[in-house]
């Protein structure tokens, strides 16, 4: 049985998650009866042969193992969780090369609620935004695609949250005492941050 349950995840080593019902799909094809089928998933999450991604979805060790250092795969996997969301905040800034500080968890931005997920692949957290301000990202190309804050945006969003909502440490030397390094915006960058900013607070930052 060990043998048939292993041959039947070796079908999902490809795919960079696979969920419950696609399995439920799979297993009745075959012919399997339920309490198989559940026996499957749960033998093979106690040793290891898939990964519990959240509730009803899942990814063998054989593909998490061959792309578990790819940026990409956690930035993906990070849109994957929560939909519709994209990468911000001092994830972002990082990736941008803003942000001095060690950056241990990605974060996002949805229009949903608030969540957290922890997993194997790492520790995701999501923060609500309106969705008037659930702009200004884009899709990135990579082994894994991925979408993730403009520059500007990634700025935006991060003064954003720290302020909450431009109403509180609202001065000119903010993003110098936050070490967000706006060198790193071009020019353009910088007019659309300062235009974004103009919206909610009329203290001008320096960038």
């Amino acid at each position: 049985m060990t043998s048939d349950r292993a041959n039947f995840f070796s079908a999902y080593n490809h795919l960079p998650y696979f969920t419950k019902e696609v399995l439920r799909v799979a297993a009745n094809r075959l012919g399997m009866k339920a309490g198989t089928f559940n026996a499957y998933i749960n033998r093979s999450l106690r040793d290891g042969q898939i990964i519990h991604l959240k509730r009803g979805h899942y990814v063998t060790r054989v593909f998490y193992n061959a792309n578990k250092t790819k940026i990409s795969y956690l930035f993906f996997m990070a849109n994957t969780l929560l939909r519709p969301s994209y990468i911000s905040l001092e994830t972002a800034l990082s990736y941008y090369g803003m942000f001095a500080e060690a950056v241990n968890t990605i974060t996002s931005v949805t229009i949903q609620l608030p969540r957290k997920f922890e997993n194997r692949t790492g520790l995701y957290f999501y923060r609500n935004i309106t969705e008037k301000l659930f702009t200004d990202f884009m899709v990135v190309k990579n082994d894994f695609d991925f979408v993730i804050a403009l520059p500007h945006k990634a700025v935006f969003d991060y003064l954003y949250y720290y302020t909450k909502g431009f109403t509180q440490n609202v001065h000119p030397h903010l993003l110098e005492d936050l070490r967000i390094d706006t060198d790193e915006l071009s020019d353009d960058d910088k007019q659309k941050l300062s235009a974004c900013i103009a919206v909610f607070t009329n203290v001008k930052l320096y960038l």
